[in-house]
């Protein structure tokens, strides 16, 4: 069924004609040495319109066509999925009817706009020298080369699914720093380097017993040599009665761990009702619509049956019961709350999952298995993971990245930020105290069982630091989770009021999940792959809200160093002290630079002799002061200028309740850090009371929230979201 997703609208494009609107950095068309369209960004969909997002990615594939030298690959359409506010339809290259492994071209757009934001050709444009298929080796001739590494290591190995591709050789799958309980690292670690030639490939999924696990076993199909081997599951290193959300969190005690007694932590058990299925041959077990508890891992461990609805146990290590209910109400909440969110391609796709709590035979690690069913089983060495809700949700993160259809590299890049950073987010509105906000798993990285310093979501250091090639992969993701989790403190999550705070984490929650279907697929560590992330968060921001977040999602990425701040950045202040930065500071009624004289310039008035009270009923002159915070001057006709009133008592929602006084052209050039004057605007007032006046500067190099805003707001809120707004109470 198709999403009905209101009326369509069209964003304002500044003074400039034809000029993408600044909402990230590299807005506009990237081409690479052979003159190949790459990317093109356009978060404010001002450049191209269509009746239908469908209509706008198939005109621009036509038009674009020669730019995007695809007339001479086969590229297919394989995949179009619908977010809360976006299409993606993406397109497979194919060789030989064979399909090219990560030659993909993807295109996005607003639903509501009808407008393509967002596209990016990883198409491989010369296959020359490309082994016909006829050179394959069978499946059969090449198993032996696929399971020969396991030999030794497991109990038994077998080939599952294979496919045939082409790949160009550029990269290798991050390996761990450790052993993973079911994966060395010099298995990781066998294959060939990459050598940049085009392949033929076997790719083979092995499913190896004793110990469990899945693997990708890339051979080459001409040759037989094993290409590399890389794990197919997806893991957090590590790590009804049921904790809320863990017992470190709740009693901001440290000392807290999974070696304390279960007198210890049976006073942080809380009671919680969860649905399940009704019971069969008289028992009733933790098997509902979303989860069934299964013990399919080892060690063999009999999963809770219950003759009445009732699964309250003591706690660990008294009854390993007590994981399974912690584990399976936390994930049953977790995806219900996201399915309320309204992403079509997610609660379209999301599936029954089969969890073991008791699992990996004691070993301190979990992992989320994409088979079908998918599964998740959760170690219990160190406190066992099952006990913590950071690691429950985190598990179940990277299922929502399969059923969004995106692959950012699982636990050795930046999806794990995501997974990291969703969690604590969402575990927020559970932590009425405040405690160990940052931290991503409280309790099972606890001061006694610590296995990480560097999995926290307040670091310090920075994408553009000179030592970033250092920095191991666990340390790059937090980054990445410390920025995420700025934007959410931002967009109302460090406010005193938990109504505001869960509007945030819905926000942010939203707009990540959103960005999933912007953002092409990429296993990178590099600093490239977090930035296009964060880019894919504003441009889903500018879909889902019409960019009321994107500016303090843009100043936290900033603060991380994942690029700098726009050249220029103009602002209006809200207060004596406000400098520009934001989100603003409170309070926002009472900017400096927002005044009004009653005689006009013309009659000898000096207009910064400052504020006049206005008077009724005859014309009254309204000035602004806009500044410039950037470090490049803005130009003569890039800005203008429109000032709104609003009367006392109206709410003030924009636009609702604001009506436009005019509009100036700002042609003198603002110099960096310097300000200009414009004005005067003649308004004549009635109201006798207090009034308020806002001022709004914008142009397609930083341009102002209310042109691309997707439905009305309180002024306040955009204020403090886009310092190109001020407000005035202009009664005195």
């Amino acid at each position: 069924m198709t999403q009905d997703y209101g009326e369509s609208q069209r964003n304002e494009p500044g003074p400039e004609e034809g000029k993408p609107l600044r909402m990230v950095p590299g807005v506009g068309e990237h081409t690479d040495a052979e003159g190949v369209l790459r990317k093109y960004i356009d978060p404010g969909a001002t450049l191209t319109q269509a009746p239908t997002a469908r209509k706008a990615i198939e005109q621009f594939m036509k038009a674009r066509r020669g730019d995007l030298k695809s007339g001479n690959i086969d590229l297919r359409e394989m995949e179009a999925s619908e977010g809360a506010a976006t299409l993606r339809i993406r397109y497979q290259q194919f060789h030989n009817d064979v399909p090219v492994s990560g030659a993909t071209v993807q295109a996005v757009a607003d639903v509501k706009q009808g407008s393509v934001i967002q596209v990016d050709h990883g198409g491989e444009l010369d296959m020359t020298g490309a082994p016909g298929p006829g050179a394959a080796q069978t499946p059969d001739a090449l198993k032996g080369v696929a399971l020969a590494p396991f030999e030794g290591e497991f109990e038994a190995a077998e080939v599952v699914k294979d496919e045939l591709a082409y790949i160009r050789d550029t990269s290798r799958p991050t390996l761990p720093r450790t052993d993973y309980p079911s994966a060395s690292t010099v298995l990781l670690g066998k294959g060939k380097k990459p050598d940049d030639a085009l392949h033929l490939i076997r790719d083979f999924l092995v499913e190896t017993t004793g110990p469990f696990e899945h693997f990708r076993v890339v051979v080459d199909a001409v040759s037989g040599e094993l290409l590399w081997i890389a794990l197919a599951g997806k893991y957090v290193a590590a790590s009804l009665k049921v904790f809320s959300p863990d017992p470190v969190t709740e009693s901001d005690d440290s000392t807290l761990h999974g070696g304390a007694s279960a007198a210890t932590l049976d006073v942080f058990r809380h009671d919680v009702q969860a649905e399940i299925a009704p019971a069969a041959g008289g028992k009733f077990r933790l098997d509902g619509e979303w989860f069934q508890c299964k013990d399919w891992d080892t060690p063999v461990f009999a999963q809770p049956q219950e003759a009445s609805p009732s699964f309250s146990y003591q706690t660990f290590p008294s009854n390993r019961a007590f994981l399974s209910a912690n584990a399976y109400y936390w994930l049953d909440s977790a995806a219900r709350y996201l399915r309320s969110l309204g992403n079509p391609t997610l609660n379209a796709n999301m599936t029954k999952v089969e969890v073991d709590a008791q699992a990996f035979n004691g070993g301190d690690n979990s992992e989320w298995i994409g088979t079908t069913p998918p599964r998740i089983r959760f170690g219990e060495g160190g406190t066992p993971d099952a006990a913590d809700f950071g690691v429950i949700v985190h598990e179940y993160t990277h299922g929502v990245f399969q059923w969004l259809g995106a692959d950012h590299g699982g636990s050795g890049s930046y999806e794990h930020s995501v997974c990291d950073a969703l969690p604590a987010i969402y575990r927020d509105r559970f932590n009425p105290t405040g405690n160990r906000r940052a931290e991503t798993f409280p309790f099972d990285n606890n001061a006694t069982n610590q296995w990480s310093t560097e999995r926290r979501l307040d670091r310090t250091e920075r994408f553009d630091d000179a030592q970033f090639s250092t920095y191991s992969p666990d340390l790059r993701n937090s980054m990445l989770g410390t920025a995420l989790w700025q934007c959410y403190l931002s967009m109302g999550g460090d406010s005193s009021g938990s109504a505001e705070r869960i509007e945030a984490a819905d926000a942010v929650i939203k707009t990540m999940m959103e960005m999933l279907l912007i953002v092409p697929d990429s296993d990178s560590t590099s600093a490239a792959h977090a930035v296009s992330m964060a880019q894919g968060c504003i441009s889903a921001d500018s879909m889902l809200t019409g960019g009321l977040f994107s500016k303090v999602m843009d100043e936290a990425f900033i603060g991380q160093g994942l690029w700098q701040r726009r050249p220029v950045d103009v602002y209006i202040p809200d207060n004596p002290a406000d400098t520009g930065a934001l989100p603003s500071p409170r309070p926002s009624l009472a900017s400096p630079d927002i005044w009004v004289r009653n005689n006009d310039i013309s009659t000898g008035d000096n207009p910064d002799l400052g504020h006049q009270a206005p008077i009724n009923d005859q014309p009254n002159h309204v000035y602004v002061r806009v500044h410039n915070r950037g470090t490049q001057a803005a130009v003569g006709g890039a800005f203008q200028l429109e000032v709104f009133r609003c009367g006392q008592g109206s709410g003030m929602i924009w636009p609702t309740h604001f009506q436009s006084i005019g509009t100036l052209a700002i042609n003198e050039a603002i110099p960096a850090g310097g300000a200009v004057r414009v004005g005067p605007l003649a308004w004549t007032p009635h109201v006798v009371d207090h009034e308020f006046l806002a001022a709004v500067v914008h142009g397609a190099p930083d341009p102002a929230l209310t042109a691309t805003l997707n439905g009305p707001v309180t002024a306040d809120r955009i204020v403090r979201c886009d310092n190109n707004m001020g407000l005035r109470d202009v009664a005195s």
